[in-house]
């Protein structure tokens, strides 16, 4: 349950509220924001508004399992903050644990109500259809994708698709790739398209440095022997020797190193083969080792291709399959739902009855459909009709806006089992006379079983509730104050009959005290 909820410049409201663990009701008139002071819950759990700003905070305190929590979030410097029991967290922990804890009632899920997608959820709660709703799903994304693969199959086939991986693969084989091939391509390519260059560097050089009249080698050779003679100074006539030698090594590698690759191929032979190579690299990938990989691939694929009958009969043999078992869950499925909108049925005979629904008339309409459906073999369509001398039509064309929130009133007290706290935004509007102390007696004893908080106009509702609150306007802000005693005996009267007057507040006494004898009475029943 909710016990306190602390509200600072949210939309204008300002103040505390302090909860019972039974009915709340939020009274005020209009404009003051009493749907709003509601939605600050929604703001705690993570919504957006465009109203909050600079300062803007809502603190809730929340007593789950005898344990007192603390949420709050705060609008500061341009930006949220969320804390839990003062620890700052992210968003998302706060929303899924107030999410676990609160179930709102609002114009949206009324809305949702008349949705045939919502309402065959409602059949599979009341059927305990979870497990097999689960089985049919995954085995229905089992169909989904033999049937694709069958598919593609067929349109591989029927487009050529064995015609193209055979010129693939030829294409391939016949340019006889070799791993380094293009490498050596490259490096032949360059030293062939500078031959000439090649050809007069190693001429020169070895003219220059060994083989011409006057050459390099003669001269270093000449001179190393005048030291010799003289043996005067022999660090310099080491040190020429060297010189000698090393000289004579670069001879030795330039004989070996600078000439022209012999070739067979001319330079058009080689950038012809480097251009296929390119090609192939263009269609199959940027190097040899994906070239051979496509080729790989390629030559499985055209394997189990070249097969294709035998594999579209295979295929074909496990798409019927599947269908077959998907059409038998589906049926067991379809088994359980019909028990499950007996059951609706039953339930809502006897919530229409405590509603002051007592001729209403409700049936659920099955659909079937011509393939299976991600959600089954039907859809379903709840047929309503409030009058008995009527005959049903679609829910959405035959409810009327009271009728659709007591019908609502009674789905979320069936499927909300672990929520502690409901709140309900004007649940009784629409409602007059008799039937808003139905929907009052609803409430209460909703709140018997798990809190309840509710924005109402209703006297009945009020006079049941055991806590009431006000919002007002002062100034530019809305503010918050519990009613008890005068102060809401005044309030009740006014409701009743517009003004304060001694016959009001009799009615007003005599309303609270009519609410305290059935509930006692209720009680002593329970």
């Amino acid at each position: 349950m909710i016990e306190e909820l602390r509200v600072s410049e949210f939309g204008g409201i300002k103040g505390e509220l302090l909860f019972s663990p039974g009915l709340n009701v939020i009274i005020g008139e209009s404009g003051t924001g009493k749907s709003l002071l509601l939605n600050s819950i929604n703001f705690l759990k993570g919504k957006s508004f465009p109203f909050v700003k600079e300062g803007t905070f809502v603190e809730g305190v929340f007593r789950v399992n005898g344990e007192e929590i603390t949420f709050r979030r705060e609008f500061k410097s341009s930006r949220s903050r969320f804390f839990l029991n003062g620890m700052r967290v992210p968003q998302k922990r706060v929303s899924h644990l107030i999410g676990k804890l609160v179930l709102f009632q609002s114009q949206r899920l009324s809305q949702e109500l008349l949705k045939p997608s919502y309402q065959l959820s409602l059949v599979d709660e009341f059927g305990r259809c979870k497990e097999k709703l689960k089985e049919y799903r995954e085995l229905y994304l089992s169909y989904l994708k033999a049937l694709k693969e069958l598919q593609d199959l067929k349109s591989k086939l029927n487009q050529g698709e064995i015609d193209l991986l055979r010129f693939q693969i030829s294409e391939i084989e016949e340019a006889d790739l070799k791993e380094g091939e293009e490498e050596e391509l490259l490096r032949l390519k360059e030293l062939v398209s500078k031959a000439e260059e090649i050809r007069s560097l190693r001429e020169k050089s070895l003219y220059l440095l060994s083989e011409g009249e006057v050459n390099a080698s003669s001269l270093i050779s000449e001179v190393l022997r005048e030291f010799e003679r003289s043996s005067l100074f022999p660090e310099i006539e080491k040190e020429l020797e060297e010189v000698y030698y090393l000289l004579e090594g670069v001879v030795s590698r330039i004989e070996r190193e600078i000439e022209v690759p012999e070739t067979e191929l001319s330079l058009s032979e080689i950038e012809e083969r480097l251009y296929q190579i390119e090609k192939l690299k263009r269609k199959y990938g940027s190097s040899y080792s994906e070239i051979m990989d496509f080729l790989k691939r390629a030559k499985e694929e055209l394997s189990r291709l070249e097969r294709g009958e035998e594999l579209i009969e295979e295929k074909d043999k496990k798409v019927k399959e599947l269908r077959q078992e998907l059409f038998k869950v589906g049926r067991e499925l379809s088994s359980l739902r019909k028990e499950g909108a007996f059951r609706l049925k039953e339930f809502l005979k006897e919530e229409f009855k405590e509603l002051g629904l007592e001729g209403a008339k409700f049936e659920v309409e099955f659909i079937k459909e011509k393939e299976p459906e991600p959600y089954g073999l039907e859809r379903v369509n709840f047929l309503f009709s409030g009058n008995p001398k009527l005959p049903l039509s679609s829910l959405s064309e035959s409810i009327s806006g009271g009728e659709l929130s007591r019908f609502l009133l009674s789905v979320l007290n069936y499927l909300s089992p672990g929520v502690s706290v409901m709140v309900f935004d004007e649940i009784d509007s629409g409602i007059s006379g008799k039937i808003l102390k139905k929907v009052a007696e609803k409430l209460k004893g909703i709140s018997r079983k798990r809190q309840v908080i509710a924005v109402s106009h209703s006297p009945q509702v009020v006079a049941a509730a055991d806590k009431v609150f006000k919002l007002y306007r002062k100034g530019e802000e809305t503010l918050i104050k519990e009613l008890k005693g005068e102060e809401l005996l005044k309030e009740l009267s006014v409701m009743i009959s517009g003004k304060t007057s001694e016959a009001s507040l009799k009615a007003a006494e005599d309303l609270i005290k009519d609410w305290e004898e059935l509930w006692k009475a209720t009680a002593e029943e329970r």
